[in-house]
């Protein structure tokens, strides 16, 4: 600001007051005016700067971070009809199952058969039967227990109950491939079996 008061001074021929000595009062006083509106100019124009200079440029804002996808849990359903065959000490088998599921427990109901009924092995006479199913999914696992209890019309050996204890993957979502141990009440422990569904 004293800056610019002396440069105005100087525009306008400010004289010192001992240099200024008898000059006519009326050219004083319109001197001090001019004077006075050039220093309110000036200012205005210092403050405008000022005012300017010190509003700092917001930075750029950083680019949006895209969001990431989040995969939905798809738990895997295996409600409605299964078909396959399997295999045991006791000889080959078929079966179909019908399933519902209810959140990770599953429940069905499933048919044994053996896969020839005339090759004169154990699975022709026993396995003829039909159960139920009941187990839990987690994930791709499956734990499954297969109870075909004793009893039923036209069964070779009523007087039987087989059972299978499984565990299985799910090789996709219509095919489940599991091993399974079990007992038959006739026959004892079962060992080594193995099956494969699809739907």
């Amino acid at each position: 600001m004293r800056e610019a008061e002396r440069r105005v001074r100087a525009r306008v021929g400010w004289v010192s007051s001992a240099a200024g000595e008898g000059d006519d009062p009326r050219a004083n006083r319109s001197q001090s005016v001019l004077i006075h509106r050039s220093l309110v100019a000036a200012g205005a124009a210092v403050l405008a700067c000022t005012i300017a200079c010190s509003g700092s440029t917001p930075p750029p804002a950083s680019p949006a971070t895209p969001s990431t996808s989040v995969t939905p849990d798809t738990s895997t359903t295996l409600a409605g009809a299964w078909f396959g065959t399997g295999s045991d000490p006791q000889g080959p088998e078929k079966m179909t199952w019908s399933l519902a599921q209810t959140g990770n427990a599953i429940t069905g109901k499933a048919d044994l058969s053996a896969l020839n009924a005339a090759d004169g092995s154990c699975a022709s006479c026993h396995k003829a039967k039909s159960g139920t199913i009941t187990g839990t999914v987690a994930g791709s696992t499956i734990a499954m227990r297969l109870v075909f209890p004793a009893g039923g019309d036209g069964v070779p050996t009523p007087e039987c109950t087989i059972t299978f204890e499984a565990s299985g993957t799910m090789a996709s979502r219509d095919r489940i491939e599991a091993t399974y141990t079990g007992t038959d009440t006739c026959e004892g422990p079962i060992a080594g079996g193995t099956f494969t569904m699809a739907r």
